[in-house]
């Protein structure tokens, strides 16, 4: 992936949480707009009509930089940071933050779920199995801390046919805070052909 890419979407996050942080009385909120907005201008010119670029994964497969739970050039991924990827079972690291606030200094549910969801189809890929969720079970234990380092783990359970199930947690240190169950869909490898003109490096 070009590096440039990446840069941008560092400091785009860096960007919205600060956002959110800002006190109205503070800041001039409009001269900012106004710089945002020059840039926003200035990225749009250059745009193209397809998001999809595409990147190989560690334990096979790909997945698109601009992945919205894990991919480095999207602004809106934490994003996750993988420490393990294996056929047993994979685990990454995350840090929510402000941004992603629902409960006052809680993570809002539907970003765990989506974390959960994420690390439930990297660990049927890594298996060999890669599918799209059919369905997915979400037990909140208790909040889920923001800008406090998390770790979301997967696995796959059992396959029967096309049919996957797999299960997950998402813990904050030795808490743990939500746990997932779903069932996947196996998909073969032609059903998302990689173009060679959308892969990256």
């Amino acid at each position: 992936m070009p590096p440039g890419r990446a840069l941008l979407g560092a400091r785009i996050r860096e960007l919205i949480e600060a956002s959110v942080r800002v006190r109205d009385d503070e800041a001039d909120l409009a001269a900012a707009a106004r710089r945002v907005e020059a840039v926003t201008e200035a990225l749009r010119a250059a745009g193209g009509a397809n998001p999809l670029l595409l990147a190989a994964l560690e334990g096979g497969g790909h997945l698109s930089v601009n992945n919205p739970l894990e991919g480095p050039g999207n602004p809106l991924a934490p994003p996750l940071s993988w420490v393990r990827v294996g056929p047993e079972s994979v685990r990454a690291d995350v840090l929510l933050g402000a941004a992603h606030e629902g409960p006052p200094g809680r993570v809002h549910g539907g970003w765990v779920a989506a974390v959960l969801d994420h690390v439930l189809g990297r660990a049927t890929a890594a298996a060999g199995f890669p599918g799209m969720t059919a369905s997915l079970t979400v037990d909140y234990h208790q909040g889920t801390p923001y800008a406090v380092p998390l770790t979301a783990e997967g696995r796959l359970v059992r396959r029967d046919g096309r049919k996957l199930h797999a299960a997950a947690e998402l813990k904050a240190g030795d808490v743990v805070c939500a746990t997932a169950t779903a069932i996947l869909v196996h998909f073969g490898a032609d059903r998302f052909p990689v173009a060679a003109k959308s892969t990256t490096d």
